[in-house]
């Protein structure tokens, strides 16, 4: 159980690494926990935990181009198996969505989307619902997807 915690800190910390430090990522996750626990009375791992669960995707889309027949693209949608590549996509989402907001700290942008993921309301889990509502929409292209 100990070493799902450590994989999901470390996780975490390698998407936030800045020019190849770590130490930078490891104080925002630092700092960010503290924002929660003040924001919060309940673990801040158990929210990020939670903001996680609400913005992992089920589905990616992949673009293929069709070169003759004038650069056509068709977006098939494909599940994803494994949790690994879940987990890391959500944290993709949610990490490209904080390079869009406004503020003079990453750690509070960081603490501000966690707690819009808890209610549902973060840009993550927008992201998420239009690539499952994408997916639905171009399911006839499940015959591409290799069982």
């Amino acid at each position: 159980m100990k070493h799902k915690k450590i994989e999901l800190k470390n996780k975490i910390i390698n998407h936030l690494i800045l020019n190849g430090k770590k130490e930078t990522g490891e104080k925002i996750l630092l700092k960010s926990f503290k924002e929660l626990q003040k924001s919060s009375k309940k673990q801040p791992k158990k929210l990020i935990k939670l903001a996680l669960i609400f913005s992992t995707p089920i589905f990616k889309i992949y673009k293929i181009t069709i070169k003759k027949k004038k650069k056509k693209i068709k977006e098939i949608p494909t599940i994803i198996n494994t949790k690994k590549a879940r987990i890391s996509l959500a944290i993709k989402f949610i990490l490209a969505t904080l390079k869009n907001k406004k503020s003079n700290y990453f750690y509070i942008k960081l603490h501000n989307e966690i707690l819009l993921n808890l209610k549902s309301e973060g840009s993550a889990v927008q992201i998420k619902n239009k690539i499952q509502k994408q997916a639905l929409l171009n399911k006839h292209f499940f015959y591409f997807y290799r069982w």
